[in-house]
């Protein structure tokens, strides 16, 4: 993906700052989302200016905003000073997913247990949306439900503190999962795993969601050793 500077990059709908709360808030929400989502590639300069630009704030927001992700680890500065999303190694990367696996087989089984009817019929939209994408080849439409499918499990467990662990991993696998760029047939697995997921969470079967969501991510973990692309 070309950096900023040369190609900025139009905003999507799915990662608009959210109008409450202070400027630096809403654009260090924006660029989470951007991150998690799979927007930015691994490597990709991100100059402040054309941020900036792009959403239409001063410098000022935008600075406090990358600073607070740098701290993060989901953004590193360069020798020039321009900030950029990190390169991970292929161990780095694999460790990611094995995170994921821990936190979010726990996740998916409280999710079994407390989800509402609403959470479900979100989770299927959600779903519904990746499959439509995966069939016309929208990798971006794709990823941003993907995101907000695995989001919405979070929500569903109603646990505390869970979305603090959660999204500094989603940040760093976004931009590998940009980098690796997924095909028609990977999406459209995927989809399917959450299908699984799905009909878990109706019968309120916490082993078997538990066991569906392991098989995305353990797709996720074969597909890095291979090279090819960490989906779930």
């Amino acid at each position: 993906m070309p950096d900023l500077d040369a190609d900025p990059v139009a905003p999507s709908e799915t990662s608009a700052p959210a109008p409450q709360g202070p400027l630096h808030e809403q654009v260090f929400r924006r660029l989470s989302a951007d991150l998690m989502a799979g927007r930015f590639a691994a490597g990709q300069k991100l100059p402040l200016r054309a941020l900036a630009v792009e959403m239409g704030t001063s410098l000022m927001p935008v600075r406090d905003a990358v600073q607070r992700l740098e701290s993060l680890g989901a953004l590193v500065s360069t020798p020039g000073r321009t900030m950029m999303v990190p390169q991970l190694s292929s161990e780095e990367r694999a460790d990611l997913i094995r995170l994921r696996m821990l936190l979010e087989t726990e996740t998916v089984h409280a999710a079994a247990e407390r989800r509402s009817e609403e959470d479900l019929a979100d989770l299927s939209e959600d779903n519904a949306a990746m499959r439509i994408a995966a069939e016309r080849g929208d990798t971006t439409a794709f990823l941003a439900a993907n995101l907000r499918f695995h989001r919405g499990l979070a929500a569903a467990a109603r646990i505390h503190f869970l979305e603090a662990l959660l999204d500094p991993l989603w940040m760093r696998l976004g931009p590998v999962v940009r980098e690796l760029t997924p095909d028609r047939a990977n999406m459209l697995r995927t989809t399917d795993y959450h299908d699984q997921i799905l009909r878990a969470l109706l019968r309120r079967d916490g082993a078997a969601a538990q066991a569906a969501l392991s098989a995305d991510v353990m797709d996720g973990v074969q597909a890095i050793t291979a090279g090819a692309l960490p989906q779930g």
